[in-house]
């Protein structure tokens, strides 16, 4: 009997033993998992601001009295001639990039303190094909992952997102074709157009 419990006591400290080895492994595991996992809640939370900042982009480009916080209390203040925004808002890239800038600086530190996202470089873009536009945002940015250090890595980590809208307002686009219509009847050349397409599909 006094074997069986010597040995029923080695047993346990050898678990004793195998604990003291395997709860540090697994909890610094864990720690790390929670970590990375934070690091994937800032990249998709950045991955968010440059949708939201292209859809911006291509709002004020398209109609930029969309983009206003505020009515004018005069009505006079509101440009409302039509055919405005022919060729676009001008300042639209700069407004999109101080909204994404906005976004970005209330984007907080997610479940780690330190781990807030430090963005280098906010690039909006609006590509002009006449027809219609493409709103083009690319953001690149940096996470310290403090856990990276054990393994021998930089704990800063680089990363870059970019998005892409079509920028088209519809109703914009039919007026600036009135416009077009307009002109050519003001100076007579619908005549003239309606002459040249019936003589090339003669």
């Amino acid at each position: 009997m006094s074997f069986i419990k010597c040995l029923k006591k080695e047993k346990g400290a050898v678990m004793v033993v195998e604990a003291s080895f395997v709860f540090p492994v697994v909890f610094f595991v864990l720690i790390v998992l929670l970590f990375m996992g934070n690091m994937l809640y800032q990249q998709t939370k950045m991955d968010s601001i440059a949708v939201r900042g292209a859809e911006y982009l291509a709002t004020v480009y398209t109609n930029p009295l969309l983009a206003e916080s505020t009515i004018p209390a005069v009505s006079t203040e509101v440009d409302a001639k039509p055919y405005r925004y022919l060729l676009g808002d001008s300042d639209a890239e700069n407004k999109a990039k101080k909204f994404i800038d906005e976004l970005i600086d209330d984007t907080g530190t997610g479940l780690f303190k330190g781990m807030e996202v430090d963005a280098k470089i906010t690039t909006c873009e609006i590509k002009n094909y006449v027809i219609y536009q493409t709103a083009c945002v690319e953001i690149e940015y940096s996470i310290n992952v403090i856990p990276l250090r054990f393994f021998d890595e930089s704990e800063i980590v680089n990363h870059s997102t970019a998005t892409i809208v079509t920028a088209v307002d519809s109703p914009e686009f039919i007026r600036n074709v009135d416009m077009i219509l307009d002109y050519s009847e003001e100076f007579g050349l619908t005549d003239k157009i309606q002459e040249f397409v019936g003589a090339f599909k003669g």
